[in-house]
């Protein structure tokens, strides 16, 4: 059983790895379209209608994608300036509560939100608003809630990981 569990714990860390190195490419279609943007307004006069949706779009996605890949690499941001005064016992208590009052509170409201809007999208045909060009909302929306869910399964496994070091303490403390 310990075998499956590490299958899936890393099956979910390798599968953010990739889709969040594969989402870091977003940025330079980002920078791509704001730098066209700029050129057109002022050297050629005529400003893009979408530019500045399309660049939204695409930084929502890498948004979404990465945080996964952020929060198995320890890249997220953390308040360690308290925690790491604290005890072997004290730090245990922080995790085992900061977790599932802050994390899971927070990443189940993000994944239910996000599965709402996708099927609301879905389900209506819903369009963008912000531009004459009227896309589908559906494929973002769709690319939000994978990025939820990843980040979701990813606290999973960084919550898993925090039984493990601290058994794996204990019965090195233990004679």
């Amino acid at each position: 059983m310990k075998r499956f569990f590490a299958f899936v714990e890393n099956a979910i860390t390798k599968t953010n790895d990739v889709v969040g190195k594969a989402s870091s490419f977003l940025v330079y279609f980002v920078i791509f379209i704001l730098v066209f943007e700029v050129f057109m307004r002022y050297v050629f006069m005529l400003p893009t209608r979408y530019s500045y949706e399309l660049s939204l779009l695409a930084y929502m996605a890498f948004f979404a994608l990465g945080a996964g890949y952020a929060f198995s690499n320890n890249a997220h941001v953390k308040v360690d300036v308290f925690y790491k005064r604290l005890s072997r016992r004290g730090k245990m208590i922080v995790d085992l509560i900061s977790y599932p009052v802050f994390f899971f509170l927070t990443a189940g409201a993000f994944v239910y939100q996000t599965q709402r809007s996708m099927f609301f999208a879905f389900l209506t045909g819903e369009l963008g608003v912000q531009s004459p060009f009227r896309y589908p909302m559906w494929p973002i929306r769709t690319v939000m809630f994978i990025g939820a869910v990843l980040l979701t399964l990813q606290g999973i496994v960084k919550f898993a990981e925090i039984f493990k070091r601290y058994e794996k303490e204990d019965s090195h403390a233990e004679p």
